[in-house]
């Protein structure tokens, strides 16, 4: 799964929980926009637009995408799970956000990677270790 695809299906939880929309830049840069329950994901990986619904919203979320992926998600407190299930296979995402501007990020499964997340406001920041490798990205929520 290319990075930004990854982003998108398992590093957005707060994004995709809220169906709100999100700009980012790094080593794939990526947008996604929200539009009523649907929110369009472009980006410079395969795929380069993907689309997800949301099917039920609070305290229980799921959704839907195109390449097809369903999830189902719960924010119990201050942490955000959700249990995915894409081509690849069964993942758990997950993200703790006890702080305001720091949380810790990441999925266990058919992916696995670990992300640390600065925000102030509307601004973030991250890291992300996934196959090895170290990447840096930042962008803004909307």
């Amino acid at each position: 799964m290319e990075l930004a695809v990854w982003f998108w299906a398992l590093g957005t939880l707060p994004v995709a929980m809220a169906g709100s929309g999100a700009v980012a830049l790094g080593p794939q840069p990526w947008l996604i926009l929200p539009l009523g329950p649907a929110q369009f994901f472009v980006g410079l990986a395969e795929p380069p637009l993907a689309v997800r619904i949301s099917l039920l919203a609070g305290p229980w979320f799921l959704w839907a995408e195109v390449p097809p992926r369903v999830a189902l998600a719960r924010a119990p407190g201050h942490a955000l799970v959700a249990l995915v299930r894409a081509e690849t296979g069964p993942s758990l995402a997950w993200e703790l956000a006890e702080d305001p501007y720091l949380s810790l990020f990441g999925s266990l499964g058919a992916e696995n990677a670990l992300g640390l997340r600065l925000r102030f406001r509307q601004l973030w920041g991250s890291i992300l270790i996934r196959q090895g490798g170290l990447s840096a990205w930042c962008g803004l929520y909307f």
